[in-house]
């Protein structure tokens, strides 16, 4: 069953790039990855689903309330604070017991350093902050930006890890990501975008067998170099 479905979706901006009349569906209970190179319209997407921004022409048919946890590729948190006292700020915001913000900070291997200030953190333990603040609440559909970002080889592994704990608690997944192998690795569905336009979707092992290919890489660099010049 679908979560979000969107139909006809445009949005153009002034450099012509974005979203040229896409349709997708978003099935319940499952992890989607959305990829594609720069420019592609990956962010694009994103906004509108959020409400950030609104598209030129067509809807997007919500299977009940749009309900969303949002993860961005670059949060800006207030260096003079500490992890915990954001987390605290961020549930109580959000009218969630005090008791979920030890949790995900553990959950994301933070909690040791809760009293630090947010100066003082790597690239790395501030993207974790901003995956913890994402896993605040119970929203159905948890969107995250680009989310290896920043992220070593551990922590990848277990992003992995916690995203596949969301889908076994019900929830829906959506990830935008550069990393093929990455997004092939965790995700059910593929929505692959170019140009602003839907060159494949589905799930993952239809996607390839429609492509004729063992990787997501390989129709990727397939589907570029047929729009490269000859």
């Amino acid at each position: 069953m679908a979560l979000v479905t969107g139909k006809n979706i445009r949005r153009i901006y002034t450099n012509e790039q974005g979203l040229r009349q896409i349709d997708f569906t978003l099935e319940q209970g499952r992890i989607i990855a959305l990829a594609g190179g720069n420019g592609a319209g990956k962010s694009t997407l994103i906004r509108l689903l959020i409400g950030e921004e609104e598209a030129d022409t067509g809807e997007f048919v919500w299977d009940g309330e749009r309900s969303i946890r949002y993860m961005p590729d670059d949060l800006q948190f207030p260096l003079a604070l500490t992890a915990e006292e954001i987390i605290r700020l961020l549930a109580q915001l959000k009218q969630i017991p005090k008791s979920r913000c030890q949790e995900v900070l553990e959950r994301v291997g933070l909690w040791q350093f809760r009293k630090q200030r947010v100066r003082q953190f790597s690239r790395g333990m501030r993207q974790r902050l901003n995956l913890a603040q994402s896993l605040l609440g119970n929203e159905r559909l948890l969107i995250l930006d680009e989310p290896t970002n920043g992220l070593d080889l551990l922590w990848i592994a277990e992003l992995k890890h916690i995203l596949r704990a969301e889908k076994e608690a019900g929830k829906t997944i959506l990830f935008s990501t550069h990393l093929l192998s990455f997004a092939e690795e965790l995700a059910d569905d593929v929505l692959l975008l170019h140009e602003g336009e839907v060159f494949m979707h589905g799930p993952l092992n239809d996607v390839l067998k429609q492509g004729q290919v063992a990787h997501l890489e390989q129709l990727f660099m397939q589907k570029m170099g047929n729009a490269l010049p000859s």
